[in-house]
């Protein structure tokens, strides 16, 4: 799995979601990278197009966001992240087994606790993927802005049969409440009316 995360990071083609999504966003935003793209660089420039807020389409927020995402999990998914950490990551985390963000982890103390440590290289690229972390997470949580992507919530949701009883018992109350208060006003009419 890790595998095909790195090169879907090292050429967006191969990632059919962002191609289709973000299609105008790559040919507007990142038509300089588009000759370099098996070395990652679009996908680096909609990383960057998405830090700067330059992406509007809400999908394709949506897949450069999960795209940033992927790499908080393991540094090898983000290749050009790794290129530039490699001298630091075999200095100070070449203990750190990897998987689940451990040697990301590793490299944020270190940012964290002497960032002078760390290349230069590593160290700016490093505060850059933390800060489109923090764009992404924010991005992945924010909440539906119209009635289509709360339905599109809703169906790809975990807990949509939840939503469905909820929905059907909401409907049900209401038909039941309908049938004993109308018949109630009903008889009350007829009452008055004789």
């Amino acid at each position: 799995m890790i595998k095909i995360l790195q090169e879907q990071a090292l050429n967006y083609k191969l990632n059919p979601l962002l191609q289709v999504f973000c299609k105008s966003e790559i040919q507007e935003l990142c038509k300089a990278n588009m000759d370099a793209d098996e070395h990652g660089q679009v996908a680096e420039c909609l990383k960057t197009a998405f830090l700067q807020k330059q992406i509007i389409n809400r999908q394709c927020q949506m897949e450069v966001a999960t795209l940033i995402a992927e790499a908080k999990a393991d540094i090898h998914v983000d290749p050009i992240l790794e290129t530039a950490c490699t001298v630091d990551l075999l200095r100070y985390c070449s203990k750190v087994s990897s998987g689940n963000g451990r040697k990301l982890n590793c490299l944020r103390t270190l940012l964290k606790d002497t960032p002078n440590s760390l290349d230069t290289d590593c160290r700016e690229k490093l505060q850059r993927r933390i800060e489109m972390f923090h764009n992404a997470d924010d991005t992945l949580a924010l909440p539906p802005e119209d009635m289509q992507q709360l339905v599109q919530q809703v169906v790809a949701s975990p807990a949509r049969k939840f939503f469905l009883v909820i929905l059907m018992s909401v409907t049900g109350l209401i038909f039941l409440t309908g049938i004993f208060l109308g018949r109630a006003t009903k008889r009350a009419m007829g009452l008055k009316n004789k």
